[in-house]
């Protein structure tokens, strides 16, 4: 395994020496202020979507009513000048094509991103005795903020992860302390992470992950004898699966 196959699998390069470090960003609410006429306008400009095509994304998401409800009491309709549908098989897609721009702000610095719908994370690779600067990093973090609100989203900060992965010699030599800076707050580094949910502690051992899922898994069986006298075994058997 080559040291580039060896970062790409592991998310830190251990023939390098190296660490990642690596921002889980939060976007507040971010399917809910997704603007239509910017969408609309990206779809034609970026992705070259026009005519009919272009006439049904722009129906799909306008012209849609919201009401608030307490109890029996209901607020008056009012249009929804934002936001995709949440739940849809469209909704992550469009939303994908809110923020592509995203990568060419990215690309200015020397960070790479992932992404999935409205999940992201920017990481770097560095050697353990270079975790006393992640200007990089908090940089890159920045301008990703900045593009965040010239666009209707706001970065939430406080729900921001920061988290460092490599082995353990390595890890040890780094004080995580420090933390890193994100769009004016100070995020601390964590032990682990949740993507998409998958847990990856720093040492990439999932022994976190497995944990978390047998805890899940354990509490589930558990809830099912409430309704263990109303069940055969064979459907039993099917609602374990």
């Amino acid at each position: 395994m080559s040291s580039t196959d060896d970062f790409r699998t592991t998310g830190y390069c251990t023939q390098c020496g190296q660490c990642t470090a690596l921002l889980a960003l939060d976007i507040s609410s971010a399917f809910d202020a997704v603007d239509h006429t910017t969408l609309t306008d990206r779809a034609r400009t970026v992705f070259g979507i026009h005519d009919i095509a272009l006439d049904w994304l722009r129906s799909f998401v306008t012209e849609r009513t919201q009401q608030i409800a307490v109890g029996s009491e209901k607020s008056a309709m009012f249009q929804c000048t934002s936001g995709v549908p949440q739940g849809s098989v469209l909704g992550p897609i469009l939303f994908g094509m809110y923020v592509s721009p995203i990568c060419d702000v990215i690309s200015q610095h020397n960070v790479l991103y992932h992404q999935y719908a409205d999940d992201m994370q920017l990481y770097v690779s560095l050697n353990p005795t270079d975790f006393g600067t992640l200007s990089d990093i908090e940089s890159c973090a920045s301008d990703v903020s900045r593009w965040f609100i010239e666009n209707e989203l706001l970065l939430n900060s406080t729900k921001t992860e920061a988290v460092v992965f490599g082995t353990s010699q390595r890890l040890s030599q780094i004080n995580k302390s420090q933390g890193v800076w994100v769009a004016g707050a100070h995020v601390q580094f964590t032990d682990a992470v949740k993507l998409l949910g998958v847990t990856l502690d720093s040492a990439l051992s999932f022994d976190k992950h497995i944990i978390d899922v047998t805890h899940s898994c354990h509490y589930h069986i558990r809830a099912m004898r409430h309704i263990h006298p109303l069940l055969t075994f064979d459907m039993a058997k099917a609602t374990a699966v």
